[in-house]
This record gives structure tokens, sequence and C-alpha cells, in this order.
């Protein structure tokens, strides 16, 4: 459900009373009862759930379930804050479902905003839900990819201060991104073969080696191992022009070298619908690409469209996994 305070628990409850959003699968809503009930009154989404003590069943019939995990004093969670509470309870339903996808118990998670500061309030110190899920999935590198629009962004580096980006990139670690992306889009997205444009860190790619020389001796090379393993990509491309030629479907996604180079053009292209998706993990994820929106929580106002497409996304994902 992400930070209780949020619009987390509005913009679950507005997507499932969606018939477009109810028919595609059954749900498990992982959250607080004293949350989503005051919620739905409050906001007047009349969803009906059926209550479970602990993992669903693969033979319900009930469209969506609730496993109901610890509570929320109703006054805390009214001042629509980063709070420690709100932090501790996000934190554990993110864990809640990893495990529930871990042993097969659902097909795919889908987890909405969580605050940062909330969780580090709450005595945890996860940069973020990517981090949360490589931790406890035992993953050895996971990649972060933008969905929306005509768009397709994953990222070599997520966050991080942008100091410490180019001594965090190795060869490795790009050549690891990039395989990880190009295998994750064979899967899950049913491309054949996955095009894939790679970003430089400096302007204009560092211009032969005048505006820096990671090109030369970290990106570059990434690439040419990765097109001995048969993966098809190209660059360094500067990262002003790469993104209009994703546009015009010359490349099926592009490798940005850090969190804005990518997270930018992504959310001026599909602002109020790009989904948040983790590769690299043994089992899928999504999210809205948004955060928790505290300033307009509980008012009803929230914009579900994000979370929708993040549920879409999923169910798309687990039918390509499929076959």
């Amino acid at each position: 459900m992400g930070d209780p305070c949020g619009i987390g628990p509005e913009i679950i409850l507005t997507s499932l009373n969606a018939p477009s959003i109810r028919k595609l699968a059954h749900y498990v809503i992982i959250g607080s009862e004293g949350v989503f009930d005051p919620t739905a009154r409050e906001l007047g989404l009349p969803v009906s759930y059926q209550m479970i003590p602990h993992a669903p069943g693969g033979d319900t019939k009930y469209p969506v379930s609730l496993l109901s995990i610890g509570d929320i004093h109703p006054a805390l969670m009214k001042q629509k804050r980063a709070t420690a509470e709100g932090g501790e309870l996000s934190v554990q339903c993110v864990i809640r479902g990893i495990n529930l996808a871990m042993s097969g118990h659902i097909d795919a998670l889908v987890t909405a905003p969580i605050c940062k500061a909330a969780v580090h309030l709450g005595g945890y110190g996860y940069p973020g839900h990517t981090e949360m899920l490589q931790i406890f999935s035992g993953a050895k590198q996971v990649v972060m990819l933008m969905v929306g629009g005509k768009l397709r962004v994953a990222f070599a580096t997520t966050h991080i201060a942008l100091k410490d980006v180019p001594q965090a990139i190795t060869v490795e670690n790009i050549l690891e991104t990039i395989t990880i992306t190009d295998n994750h889009l064979k899967q899950y997205f049913g491309i054949k073969k996955p095009r894939i444009a790679v970003c430089g860190l400096n302007p204009h790619a560092g211009e032969e080696g005048i505006f820096g020389d990671e090109e030369r001796k970290v990106i570059i090379p990434a690439i040419e191992k990765a097109k001995k393993k048969g993966i098809e990509c190209g660059g360094p491309f500067s990262a002003d022009t790469v993104y209009n030629k994703a546009l015009k479907g010359i490349y099926d996604v592009v490798v940005a070298i850090y969190h804005d180079q990518g997270a930018i053009p992504l959310k001026f292209h599909a602002f109020e619908t790009g989904v948040n998706i983790t590769l690299g993990i043994p089992f899928i994820r999504t999210s809205p690409d948004h955060g928790t929106a505290y300033d307009i929580a509980g008012k009803g106002i929230a914009d579900p469209h994000s979370m929708m497409e993040a549920i879409k996304m999923a169910v798309k994902m687990v039918k390509h996994n499929r076959g």
C-alpha cells in the first residue's frame, strides 16, 4: 500500500474501482485494514474485499482480498507527512510482498509510493524500493526500468549523488545493466532482438575525451563486450539527442548512466502514465512513477492513471513470461 499517509491507499482503491482494471486479475492488497476502511469511507470508494490472514490461495474466487498488516493511529494518518510509524508500516508491507512473490503465492508485485524520509524515520536505511527488492530477493544486480508512452529507459545507477556517479560505473556494471535489460525485454516484453542505445556520461558523450574519459575507459568497452555476446546495442550517444531517436522507434530502450539523465525525459514524455519496473529480481515488480504526494493525500484528487498503468504492465509481463 506504500506510505499510509500518502496517496497510495486511495489510488489503489480508485484503480480497483475501475472495471477495466478489476477484470484483469485477482488482487491481494497488502496493507492495513485500519488504513483502507477509513480511506474507502471518506473518499466514497466502495471497494469490497475479503480478509485473509496469511498467504493467498490459488483457488480464491473473490476479486479482491486484503492481507492486513499492522496498524497506524488515525490521527497520524491524517497528518499527511513523513512519520516513523508510516515508514515502518510501508517497509513491512514491501517485505511481505517480496516474500509472497518469492514463494510463488502471487504472480506479480505492484508497489505504491513510499517516502524515503519516512523509511529513515522508521529506522531503516534503504534508499528506495529498488534497493529493498535487491536485498530481500538476493539478486546480484538489479536494473530500474522506466516505461511510459513510447519510451523505455534503463538505469546504470539509481539513487546516488551525482558526484558519486563516475566512481560508481564500471565496465562490469554497465555490461550487466545492458545484459539484464536485453534478457528481460525478451522475457517480459516479447521483443525478440532488443535494440539498445547507451548514453554517455559527459556532454556530447565526452567529445572524443575533451569533456571526460569515462566513455573511453568504461562505457565503450562495456558496449563492445555486450556486442560480442550477441546483444544489439550502440553508443555511447549524447543524451540530448538519443531520446528523440528512441521516440522515432530506432531503439527499443535507452540505458541512462545516472538518474536524472533518464528520469527527466521519461517523465516529461509520460508524467501521468509512467511505470517503474525492477529487472534482475526473480519475480515481476512494477510501481507508479511518482511519489507519496502528501500535499494532496486524502482529498480524493490524486490521479490513479500511473497506478493503473503499473497494474496493466504487471499483467502484460506475467502473460509474456508464461509464453
